[in-house]
């Protein structure tokens, strides 16, 4: 065996298994100012809750940062599969438990990014912004370039309670919600998309624009039908619209069955009606009534009573439901108006009398 072929095969020896385990590197460079700690850290964004929280569970890798603002991270253990992820630094007076994330143009300090196992990314923040990544450039992967491009329509918007005029601010919100619709419409990476579509207000937004969701869900049953974050938005999307997937072949059959279960209904209906008004009127006002909690409530509302009934609090209906528990208190005290009590216990009961 030559010289040359015992070194070919020590430089395999070093190079292969590093390719087939996977490698990634982030690397760039970062203002740090005095205030904020010579540390980059990167998290996995595991739900898509968790897309502006930031929590010491779901750091992943962490970077030394140099004085010059130089730093690198690289390792083999992220997953395979692309998953959104976010680079951030901390202040100096916070540690891993109580980190922020900051909007402010000055405090800027987090880019989010799209990573798999093999993803390469440099990051250089602009020398003359004072933020951590202030107007950074970006090198990577297309799918990183569209995040960038997305950052630039987001990041701004978080300025809007410096508007002191309400018709202002609507109008600037709405504008936001247009120009994240239009990117996810044309976006060629459904990852990159689903962060858009993230960063709208779903609550607000999901009645007058139910096509635009619900279309969007069937983009990503199609295109990544066994992913985490398709789960996630298909529990928010049912929760906030009810939306169901219908398999295209059986629409024809569910129509005809809706249309048989309508003309039997509006039959029964009928017949009811002649069985009341020939019945005795004492023994009808004797007759125990049941609610009709479905004329009464929401689909939201009826859901949350439902989960009210089982014994859940509003922080467990809030993690299940995926929406803030300011929005669940909200629904709770519109669910006690409607049903004309003021204690949980008496909305369980008028529940049970609707069943």
């Amino acid at each position: 065996m030559t010289v040359k072929s015992v070194f070919l095969i020590y430089i395999l020896l070093i190079v292969l298994p590093s390719y087939l385990l996977g490698a990634y590197k982030i690397e760039g460079r970062v203002n740090l100012g005095d205030e904020w700690q010579p540390k980059v850290y990167l998290a996995l964004i595991d739900e898509l809750s968790d897309y502006y929280r930031a929590s010491s569970e779901l750091i992943v890798n962490t970077g030394y940062v140099e004085a010059d603002g130089s730093f690198i991270i690289e390792g083999n253990e992220l997953p395979d599969e692309a998953r959104f992820y976010r680079l951030y630094m901390m202040k100096e007076q916070n540690t891993e438990f109580d980190a922020c994330i900051y909007l402010g143009e000055e405090d800027h300090n987090f880019v989010h990014l799209i990573l798999d196992n093999s993803s390469s990314v440099s990051i250089w923040a602009d020398s003359s912004f004072y933020a951590p990544f202030g107007n950074f450039i970006l090198r990577g992967s297309k799918e990183n370039h569209l995040m960038r491009e997305l950052s630039r329509l987001v990041y701004p918007s978080f300025r809007f309670y410096q508007i002191k005029f309400p018709t202002e601010l609507r109008l600037s919100e709405r504008k936001l919600f247009d120009d994240l619709r239009m990117f996810s419409d044309t976006c060629s990476s459904t990852l990159a998309a689903l962060a858009a579509i993230v960063n709208t207000d779903m609550e607000a937004h999901s009645v007058a624009y139910a096509n635009f969701y619900n279309k969007f869900a069937e983009r990503l049953e199609k295109e990544m039908p066994e992913s985490r974050y398709t789960q996630n938005y298909m529990r928010r999307l049912r929760f906030y619209t009810g939306y169901e997937k219908q398999n295209s072949e059986w629409q024809l059959g569910i129509l005809l069955l809706q249309s048989i279960l309508i003309i039997a209904l509006v039959g029964y209906i009928i017949k009811l009606r002649k069985q009341l008004s020939s019945s005795n009127s004492k023994e009808s006002l004797k007759a125990p009534q049941k609610i009709d909690l479905a004329m009464i409530l929401t689909a939201k509302e009826s859901e949350i009573l439902n989960l009210i009934s089982q014994g859940r609090s509003n922080k467990e209906i809030a993690s299940e439901l995926f929406i803030e528990l300011s929005t669940v208190k909200t629904h709770i005290n519109k669910i006690y108006n409607k049903l004309g009590v003021s204690q949980r216990k008496q909305a369980i009961e008028r529940f049970k009398q609707g069943l």
